[in-house]
């Protein structure tokens, strides 16, 4: 039984599992995360702290604030699956 994996032959582990270069790789992609967690949660609270005017002058319903910052985070990272 053979193994299918896009990870290059040189960063499979033994029996052909994909391992991310171990626990520092581990720590950076929880920290990729957490920072992109911090980010989201202060553009945010920078949105919902201006005035339904500011909002409406930028096209942004009040209640899609959240949606909106989730998406451009998606976009700029390139992430592709679904929060």
């Amino acid at each position: 039984m053979s193994t299918i994996s896009n990870a290059p032959t040189a960063m499979r582990g033994r029996g052909g599992h994909f391992w991310a270069f171990g626990p520092a790789a581990t720590f950076k992609s929880w920290w990729v995360a957490y920072k992109t967690w911090r980010a989201e949660q202060a553009a945010i609270a920078q949105l919902s702290s201006l005035s339904d005017r500011a909002l409406k002058d930028i096209g942004l319903p009040r209640s899609e604030i959240m949606g909106a910052v989730r998406t451009q985070v998606k976009r700029e990272h390139g992430f592709r699956s679904s929060w």
